[in-house]
């Protein structure tokens, strides 16, 4: 029996618990989260004391965890791994833990820590003493001349594991290899995705998310507006990656489309079947119109052509929206004068700032000002040197969300999941539903109404 769990993605802070509990400690991967929490149920080992979760594991992955644990192994504790952040205190109120540790701290802490819970489990009749003990080094077995040592999912890696058409099978993993990819030979027919009639007389929104520099965050927050407002309208979203040059929003979500926004503004798209032809489904509940492949074949989209692209979309969903090239190119301001909505997305830094002010400027020069506009400081931080009225001075209007620099929104992109759903109690996350529920009070459950002229800025 091994005393000690830890499920965590960092493989740094797996080799540091290693060093400091050797054979008392059982190492499960996070990535076998892929296959569901029961997975990482039946790897735990035969009666674990103490459990690790973390870092690098959201809140609900947490929670299931936790209570999964707590079922199979009543009176275990657990520990979550995880840096001090402003949501730490509802994790500690709304999850059954025992305590918290941060990642960075120092070995005699992670130990003293461990000896403590450990003592305070076996005063309360919850383990023995000989739990914990150090397990005696056991024999070395002499293998027969053509024989093998161990068993064979001793010696393979996750990726191996998971690529060995056998091994889940092996491990008597029945649901699990529910989750595995169909047989090409099966006739396997693709899903057919249902668009939700548009009643008459509704009007559908255009949400233009828009940065006049790269680096803000703008694909970010397109995509997860777009999963807040699915949530409350499923397949009645679409998100259109109008960075013709550069866009990512495909990349970000894990997406292998068929097509792109390069077919969709083809000739032979104005038929309304192969327009939904060039959408790929994302399983959140909302529709993407990819980028282009390549920059010369984004370059040869003409602004006409986008906007009437956006038109058409208009007339199938109820909100569609639009992630924009930085800066304010022809590409761009038509987007902006298509849309009812604009979200103008800067960060902290005077350069940025000083930019969105001209950006704001030219709109104004232009008469292109959205009537609905929503100025969003992304990354905020207080260690930035700047407060939000220093912000406000600096552009000239006022912000109307901030959204806190989260080390959340990185592992989002990075595992190609939504942020508001992968982890919906980040402060990041909740930032943003408050946008989407600013853009689309109806469409964001849970959230109180807010009318559109009180969310209407009038032109600097």
């Amino acid at each position: 029996m091994t005393p000690y769990l830890l499920v965590s993605r960092s493989a740094e802070y797996e080799q540091r618990l290693r060093t400091l509990l050797g054979r008392r400690l059982h190492v499960v991967t996070g990535e076998f989260l892929t296959f569901g929490t029961d997975t990482i149920l039946d790897m735990a080992g035969e009666r674990p004391r103490i459990a690790l979760l973390g870092p690098v594991l959201n809140y609900e992955e947490t929670r299931d965890l936790v209570e999964g644990l707590a079922e199979r192994h009543p009176g275990i504790g657990i520990i979550v791994v995880r840096e001090q952040r402003s949501d730490l205190e509802d994790w500690v109120d709304e999850l059954e833990l025992h305590a918290v540790l941060s990642p960075q701290a120092a070995d005699t802490t992670t130990l003293d820590l461990l000896a403590r819970l450990s003592d305070w489990l076996v005063a309360n009749g919850r383990a023995e003493r000989g739990d914990f003990a150090v397990p005696e080094e056991p024999e070395p077995d002499v293998p027969e001349v053509g024989g093998t040592i161990g068993s064979v999912e001793d010696l393979l890696s996750f990726e191996e594991l998971v690529a060995e058409p056998g091994a889940l099978d092996e491990a008597g993993a029945d649901e699990a290899s529910l989750s595995m990819a169909p047989d090409p030979s099966d006739d396997v027919q693709a899903p057919v995705w249902e668009f939700p009639p548009m009643p008459p007389g509704t009007r559908s929104e255009v949400i233009a998310v828009v940065a006049p520099k790269g680096g803000q965050g703008k694909s970010t927050l397109a995509i997860n507006i777009a999963a807040s407002l699915a949530e409350g309208a499923p397949n009645s979203v679409v998100l259109i990656d109008a960075d013709l040059q550069f866009g990512d929003v495909s990349t970000s979500l894990a997406l292998e489309p068929t097509a792109t926004i390069v077919d969709a503004v083809a000739p032979e798209a104005s038929d309304e079947i192969v327009l939904k032809t060039t959408l790929t489904h994302h399983a959140d509940g909302f529709f993407v119109v990819a980028s282009a492949p390549s920059p010369e074949l984004g370059d040869g989209i003409a602004p006409r052509a986008l906007a009437r692209l956006v038109e058409r979309l208009r007339g199938t969903f109820r909100y569609v929206v639009v992630d924009t090239t930085p800066g304010l190119g022809e590409h761009t301001l038509t987007i902006i004068e298509h849309a009812t909505d604009a979200v103008f997305v800067t960060n902290m830094a005077v350069a940025s700032l000083r930019a969105m002010r001209t950006e704001f400027e030219l709109l104004r020069t232009l008469g292109l000002t959205p009537a609905n506009r929503h100025l969003v400081v992304n990354f905020s931080d207080r260690m930035s040197g700047l407060t939000v009225k220093d912000v406000e001075n600096v552009i000239g209007a006022p912000v109307d969300v901030e959204v806190p620099r989260s080390p959340a929104v990185l592992l989002a992109v990075n595992r190609g999941v939504v942020l508001v759903r992968s982890d919906a109690r980040d402060p990041a996350a909740k930032a943003i539903r408050r946008l989407a529920a600013r853009i689309a009070p109806d469409a964001v459950t849970g959230r109180t109404r807010t009318d559109k002229r009180r969310r209407s800025h009038e032109p600097v």
